[in-house]
């Protein structure tokens, strides 16, 4: 079982939603102006974390922005195709709400937005169905997947970035993973590009993988959903979903990164691909 090592930040507090600009976020039209932090109360969910001391991404098109009517922020991968449906690999937390037993939200409240800016989004994706890990029920970085459904329309959609499953996942301490998001970033918190990081494996706790931030790189508000990425066989595969973070202060320097290990969800992924649902 993970232990939280909190020190001096109870568990609610690092788990406590933050607040970001997102202007007039969407569904209706695409209002993503810039605004003040006194203009909007928009929350990001509750541990979204961007990439800190990371560089611009270029790289991955699979992976895209999650936004919520009500302006929540998360990143997601696209991980299979199928017809005109993509399938986004995202956090469960970003997609539920903060009642207890964290209640599904609605898909219609979401769209998908690609692009390595937001602003300048080249596709806007409305959802289609949200599937939620049935595990899921609010708690700390347990069980905390989901997978959006989205419908591509006439668009072209990258190549998908394939999660990796339990057969093939060779994990240990010390391995390297890519880390990327839209995340807030050291010198803004309200960053609107992809970002990507690399992190070292610092423990692996059933179905987390740890990741220490303490020389302030790594993820941080807005990455949540997002991908670590490990190379097999010449491919990038999807080994982590970003989750959160424990012990950091309220930039997301320090402590530990929190993501769980996507090879233990392989149950869960196929059969959502196969079928739609996650019966």
């Amino acid at each position: 079982m993970l232990q939280l090592r909190l020190g001096s930040v109870h568990l609610p507090t690092a788990r406590r939603a933050h607040r970001a600009c997102a202007a007039s976020l969407l569904l209706g039209a695409l209002l993503l102006s810039a605004c003040s932090s006194a203009d909007a109360a928009l929350e990001l969910g509750r541990t979204e974390q961007p990439i800190l001391h990371g560089q611009l991404d270029r790289e991955h098109p699979q992976v895209m922005l999650l936004a919520s009517a009500a302006g929540f922020l998360c990143t997601g991968t696209l991980i299979d195709v199928l017809g005109q449906s993509g399938f986004l690999l995202t956090a469960a937390h970003c997609v539920t709400g903060e009642d207890a037993g964290a209640p599904r939200l609605a898909p219609e409240q979401f769209v998908v937005l690609s692009g390595r800016d937001f602003l300048n989004a080249t596709d806007v994706f409305p959802v289609a169905d949200i599937q939620v890990h049935p595990g899921y029920d609010g708690s700390f970085a347990v069980d905390d997947i989901a997978i959006v459904r989205i419908e591509l329309g006439d668009a072209t959609p990258p190549p998908v970035i394939s999660p990796l499953f339990a057969q093939e996942d060779t994990l240990r301490a010390e391995d390297r993973l890519l880390f990327v998001g839209y995340g807030q970033t050291e010198r803004e918190e309200e960053n609107s590009e992809r970002r990507i990081v690399a992190r070292d494996i610092a423990g692996l706790e059933g179905d987390v993988i740890l990741y220490s931030q303490e020389d302030g790189a790594g993820t941080c508000f807005g990455d949540s959903g997002g991908p670590g990425l490990v190379t097999l066989q010449g491919q990038e595969r999807v080994a982590a979903v970003i989750s959160g973070g424990v012990a950091s202060d309220e930039r997301c320097s320090g402590g530990l990164g929190v993501s769980m290990r996507v090879s233990r969800y392989t149950r869960f992924i196929e059969g959502v691909l196969a079928t739609g649902t996650s019966d």
